[in-house]
């Protein structure tokens, strides 16, 4: 049942990576089409308008959108690993350890990602700016989808309180000092 909610949980976490991910393209493809005002040392010539890619603000937006979507695909990835090698391992001590690993990072992947999904689909619409919910565009669509992701398999509150009271205390406490530890080490 444990392994199946997993998979479950990893599942809705790639989805809200997934829907990051294409807020940030549309969001890209419409400041790299959208042309508004003159960007501050443009080359362009006067009276031109740039596209607004080239305006700071939405720059740093798009970057924004692009780290954080990053992040959840990271940690999609180290939970999937985890998952692989909770069920792959063959040695009983190795396996305690991945699949403890796997129940501490699964909360985590689920919540964080799809959370971040509803803020990089929140920028997407910032950058289309009064077209944002404007129906035709799509970004709208992509935080209406981003915020029921957040309560699929599990609300990210209920996501909270299982990592708080069921999983940081695993093997008295040595799973998540272990992990802090790996992280550490690979820094």
């Amino acid at each position: 049942m444990f392994t199946m909610m997993n998979s479950a949980r990893l599942s809705v976490g790639l989805q809200g990576v997934g829907l990051s991910e294409r807020a940030t393209q549309h969001a890209l493809a419409y400041a790299r089409d959208r042309k508004q005002g003159r960007a501050p040392n443009t080359s362009a010539p006067a009276g031109a308008m740039d596209t607004i890619i080239h305006h700071p603000d939405v720059a740093r937006t798009l970057m924004t959108m692009r780290a954080y979507t990053d992040a959840t695909r990271a940690i999609c990835y180290v939970t999937a690993g985890a998952l692989d090698r909770a069920h792959r391992l063959t040695d009983p001590a190795q396996k305690t350890i991945a699949q403890e690993r796997n129940a501490l990072v699964t909360p985590v992947a689920k919540a964080f990602s799809t959370d971040i999904a509803n803020e990089v689909a929140s920028l997407g619409v910032q950058v289309h700016g009064g077209m944002g919910f404007v129906e035709e565009t799509g970004a709208a669509q992509f935080m209406r989808d981003a915020r029921i992701a957040a309560i699929y398999e599990g609300t990210n509150g209920i996501q909270a309180i299982d990592l708080v009271q069921r999983k940081l205390p695993l093997s008295g406490g040595e799973t998540v000092r272990r992990e802090i530890a790996d992280m550490r080490a690979h820094s």
